[in-house]
């Protein structure tokens, strides 16, 4: 066998490898170990096992391979796995709150593949696109998804299967989750279906639990209750999990599974039971650090609904890992600063890479400027698009004297839920929001609180204009009927005003008056004043 035949061979196992990240994470670990040490291999390997620490939460590890792989791939001319790196390095900048770099190396990755006609890469990048701007504008993130997808279903063969159905699966249960925030339900079941014979087909078990948590809230809305059972226990099966609300679940996968149930019995009016799955979170095993904030999310809202007390002490304990995991963001940015330092000669040896140590530089400017900031983090309500409860918390503390609080609450929200059924009830709570969010100037922000109620803070708005903006709210609301059950629904509000710097006691306020509007016959706004009397305005 010639060195040419020898580093053929040798390039085909690095690209079953990289194929295998996402259906064999072992498979690919095993060659990265006996490949690391052959200088040939080198960065090829270090870029599948940045990927693979990357999985596993170990950003700083990650970091560290991928950038050493990244010097030497731009040294070799080696462009497709340059852009692999790329990709790699785009995601760890985006994790670490380097938002703007991200952009740039994925801007970067996509010139690359599209000049090597790399159809895989093209997609990754588009998705990656999204995933960085998702938070912000689901609905411009949603236009990479299609794209990404797009790209691969043109190329799909006749009965749907595709020649990269692993990116094109993610692709597709990205554009369902966005449809199902949206409330376009029948484009979000059809793209999760989708999404799912793609995973199948690539056998990437890992993202399963994703299409089976879209596929239960598509049944949910449905009212397909049972149903929605029995695929997370088929999913289990499948991935060979044990599904016991009184055990342990030790994998990524049980544990998403896990968290599918909680949200499944929530929804079903059964706190105490969507409880049980989440008993002993903090004991669970090997949980990636950006998931432990969405499981306690989730166990607050449930025990908000049953144990307030406990959602208090959740809600404490989500505060302190999301403060841990902003350390950790600054950490990682440090460790990348210390790798690209030890680095950087080689780094300057090409004209790209110097381009690279002057961005570098201009981003340690911008550390050292930025240093002992917390990025904030932005949490959005997955079924009204709204702000929920951890944004306001967030939001409130910022508050002034002349800005104002207002609580909302959907009246005999209860008879629509028994009358009409819980999806019906879903779509009402997302009308209700769309129009307390359009009746809002600029300046203000509202909220879903928690079940039918709302939140919104009003900036600057002043006493002499307190019941002018809640009314046009309250009057938003009941200009027409909830499209589908025809039914028009109203909202009694409480309005406070804050009387100094985040006024602990604007909220309690607001509720008091919340209570008076109720009594009074509901379908009005009543306002808190600082001494505590409420004065009713009619609706």
């Amino acid at each position: 066998m010639t060195f040419s035949d020898r580093r053929t061979d040798s390039d085909r196992q690095a690209e079953q490898a990289w194929a295998a990240r996402f259906t064999d994470p072992a498979g690919a670990d095993a060659w990265v170990q006996a490949s690391l040490p052959d200088p040939t291999l080198r960065p090829c390997a270090q870029v599948v096992l940045g990927f693979l620490r990357w999985r596993a939460g170990e950003l700083v590890g990650a970091l560290d391979q991928v950038m050493q792989a990244e010097v030497t791939l731009r040294e070799r001319g080696d462009e497709r796995w340059l852009a692999r790196a790329l990709s790699m390095l785009a995601v760890l900048a985006g994790e670490s709150g380097q938002a703007e770099r991200a952009l740039r190396l994925l801007q970067e990755q996509l010139e690359l593949v599209r000049r090597l006609g790399d159809v895989e890469m093209q997609a990754s990048a588009y998705n990656d696109f999204g995933v960085q701007i998702g938070w912000d504008d689901p609905e411009r993130a949603l236009t990479y998804y299609q794209r990404a997808f797009d790209l691969l279903e043109e190329r799909a063969l006749p009965g749907g299967a595709s020649p990269h159905p692993g990116i094109h699966g993610i692709a597709a249960l990205n554009i369902a989750e966005i449809h199902l925030l949206r409330g376009r339900d029948a484009e979000g079941e059809a793209m999760t279906g989708r999404g799912g014979e793609l995973l199948e087909q690539a056998r990437a078990w890992s993202f399963w639990p994703s299409y089976v948590t879209l596929r239960v809230k598509v049944l949910s809305r449905q009212g397909r209750l049972e149903d929605a059972r029995e695929l997370i226990r088929d999913a289990s099966a499948r991935l060979g999990e044990s599904l016991d609300p009184r055990g342990q679940p030790l994998t990524e996968p049980a544990q998403l599974l896990y968290a599918a149930a909680a949200h499944l019995e929530f929804e079903a009016g059964d706190p105490q039971q969507a409880l049980e799955w989440l008993a002993g979170l903090e004991d669970w095993p090997n949980v990636r650090p950006e998931l432990v904030p969405e499981f306690l999310d989730l166990r607050a809202r449930i025990e908000a609904a049953w144990s307030p007390p406990a959602a208090y002490r959740t809600a404490r304990q989500l505060l302190a890992v999301t403060e841990a995991r902003h350390a950790a963001e600054r950490d990682t940015q440090v460790k990348q600063l210390e790798v690209l330092h030890r680095t950087e000669l080689a780094v300057q040896q090409t004209h790209e890479a110097q381009r690279a140590a002057q961005h570098l530089r201009e981003h340690l400017r911008e550390l050292q400027l930025l240093r002992g900031q917390l990025e904030k983090l932005s949490s959005t309500d997955d079924l009204t698009g709204l702000g929920n409860r951890r944004q306001f918390e967030q939001h409130r503390a910022q508050l002034e004297p002349g800005d104002a609080v207002l609580l909302i609450d959907i009246d005999h929200f209860k008879r629509v839920n028994d009358t009409f059924g819980h999806a019906t009830g879903d779509v009402t709570l997302q009308v209700v929001a769309g129009r307390v969010r359009g009746a809002l100037r600029r300046s203000d922000r509202a909220y879903r609180y928690g079940g039918e109620e709302f939140t919104v803070l009003l900036r600057g708005v002043g006493e002499p204009f307190l019941l002018e903006v809640s009314e046009r709210i309250r009057q938003a609301v009941v200009a027409g009927p909830v499209p589908g059950p025809g039914v028009t629904v109203t909202v009694s509000i409480g309005a406070a005003l804050l009387t100094g710097v985040n006024d602990p006691g604007a909220l309690e306020r607001a509720d008091q008056a919340l209570y008076r509007a109720k009594q009074q016959g509901r379908n009005r706004t009543c306002l808190a004043r600082p001494e505590g009397t409420a004065g009713p305005v009619p609706g």
